[in-house]
């Protein structure tokens, strides 16, 4: 059987992407209900959420930094998501606090 060299289409991109692709709006709900509310133990509306083509915002604020840390985190791993954009507030810089009861003697000169 002899094939024919001929061009019989093109595999774009967004073809190749497609499978990952969800919509905007289940992208928010996941964000609210599976990161914030399961993961985070936060009422759904804790921070605003805002997708447009797969880029997550995240406004508004949080308790401390850590929880923004692992927000961004959770967020970007949600299927579909392209990227986080983190407008994230906190009231209480709890990463500085570990770092601050060190000793002289625990830093290597």
């Amino acid at each position: 059987m002899k094939h024919e060299e001929r061009l019989v289409g093109i595999v774009t991109r967004r073809h190749l992407l497609c499978v990952h692709l969800r919509p905007d709006t289940e992208i928010r709900r996941r964000i609210r209900e599976d990161v914030l509310t399961g993961a985070m133990d936060l009422p759904g509306d804790a921070v605003d959420v805002h997708v447009l083509d797969g880029v997550v915002t995240l406004g508004g604020g949080v308790r401390q930094r850590s929880q923004a840390r692992m927000l961004v985190g959770f967020a970007e791993q949600v299927d579909g998501v392209v990227a986080v954009v983190d407008r994230l507030s906190f009231h209480e810089d709890d990463t500085r606090l570990a770092s601050s009861a060190r000793t002289p003697h625990d830093i290597p000169w």
